[in-house]
């Protein structure tokens, strides 16, 4: 008699709880501030009414594997379209954090000692 040769069923993975937006489906990852950045950056361009609620402009591009990488890695995002979505998000509605951080130079008085 021949023994039985098959496998326990593979476990499940444990999949990531994942932040749903009307435009895609982001993994909830490690990196909560890029997040949180393209969810702002959805939001302000829906308000503005930037955003035209259909995806039928068509783009052809080449890019840097790594780069492709990294970003899928710190969003969670899968799909090439979604991902190229989110960077173009972030870039079109930037939070203005930057330029406000360089205009603050100077404004603590020269005696000011953080207590620590």
């Amino acid at each position: 008699m021949k023994k039985s040769t098959a496998t326990a069923p593979r476990e499940r993975e444990k999949r990531s709880p994942r932040v749903r937006s009307k435009r895609f489906t982001l993994k909830v990852t490690a990196d909560p501030t890029t997040l949180a950045r393209i969810s702002f950056a959805l939001r302000k361009l829906e308000r503005d009414a930037s955003l035209m609620g259909t995806r039928s402009k068509r783009l052809s591009v080449r890019v840097d594997p790594g780069l492709v990488a990294e970003a899928r890695r710190r969003t969670g995002i899968a799909k090439d379209s979604e991902l190229v979505n989110a960077a173009l998000a972030v870039i079109a509605a930037p939070d203005g954090f930057g330029a406000w951080l360089v205009a603050q130079a100077g404004r603590l008085d020269e005696d000011f000692e953080l207590a620590l």
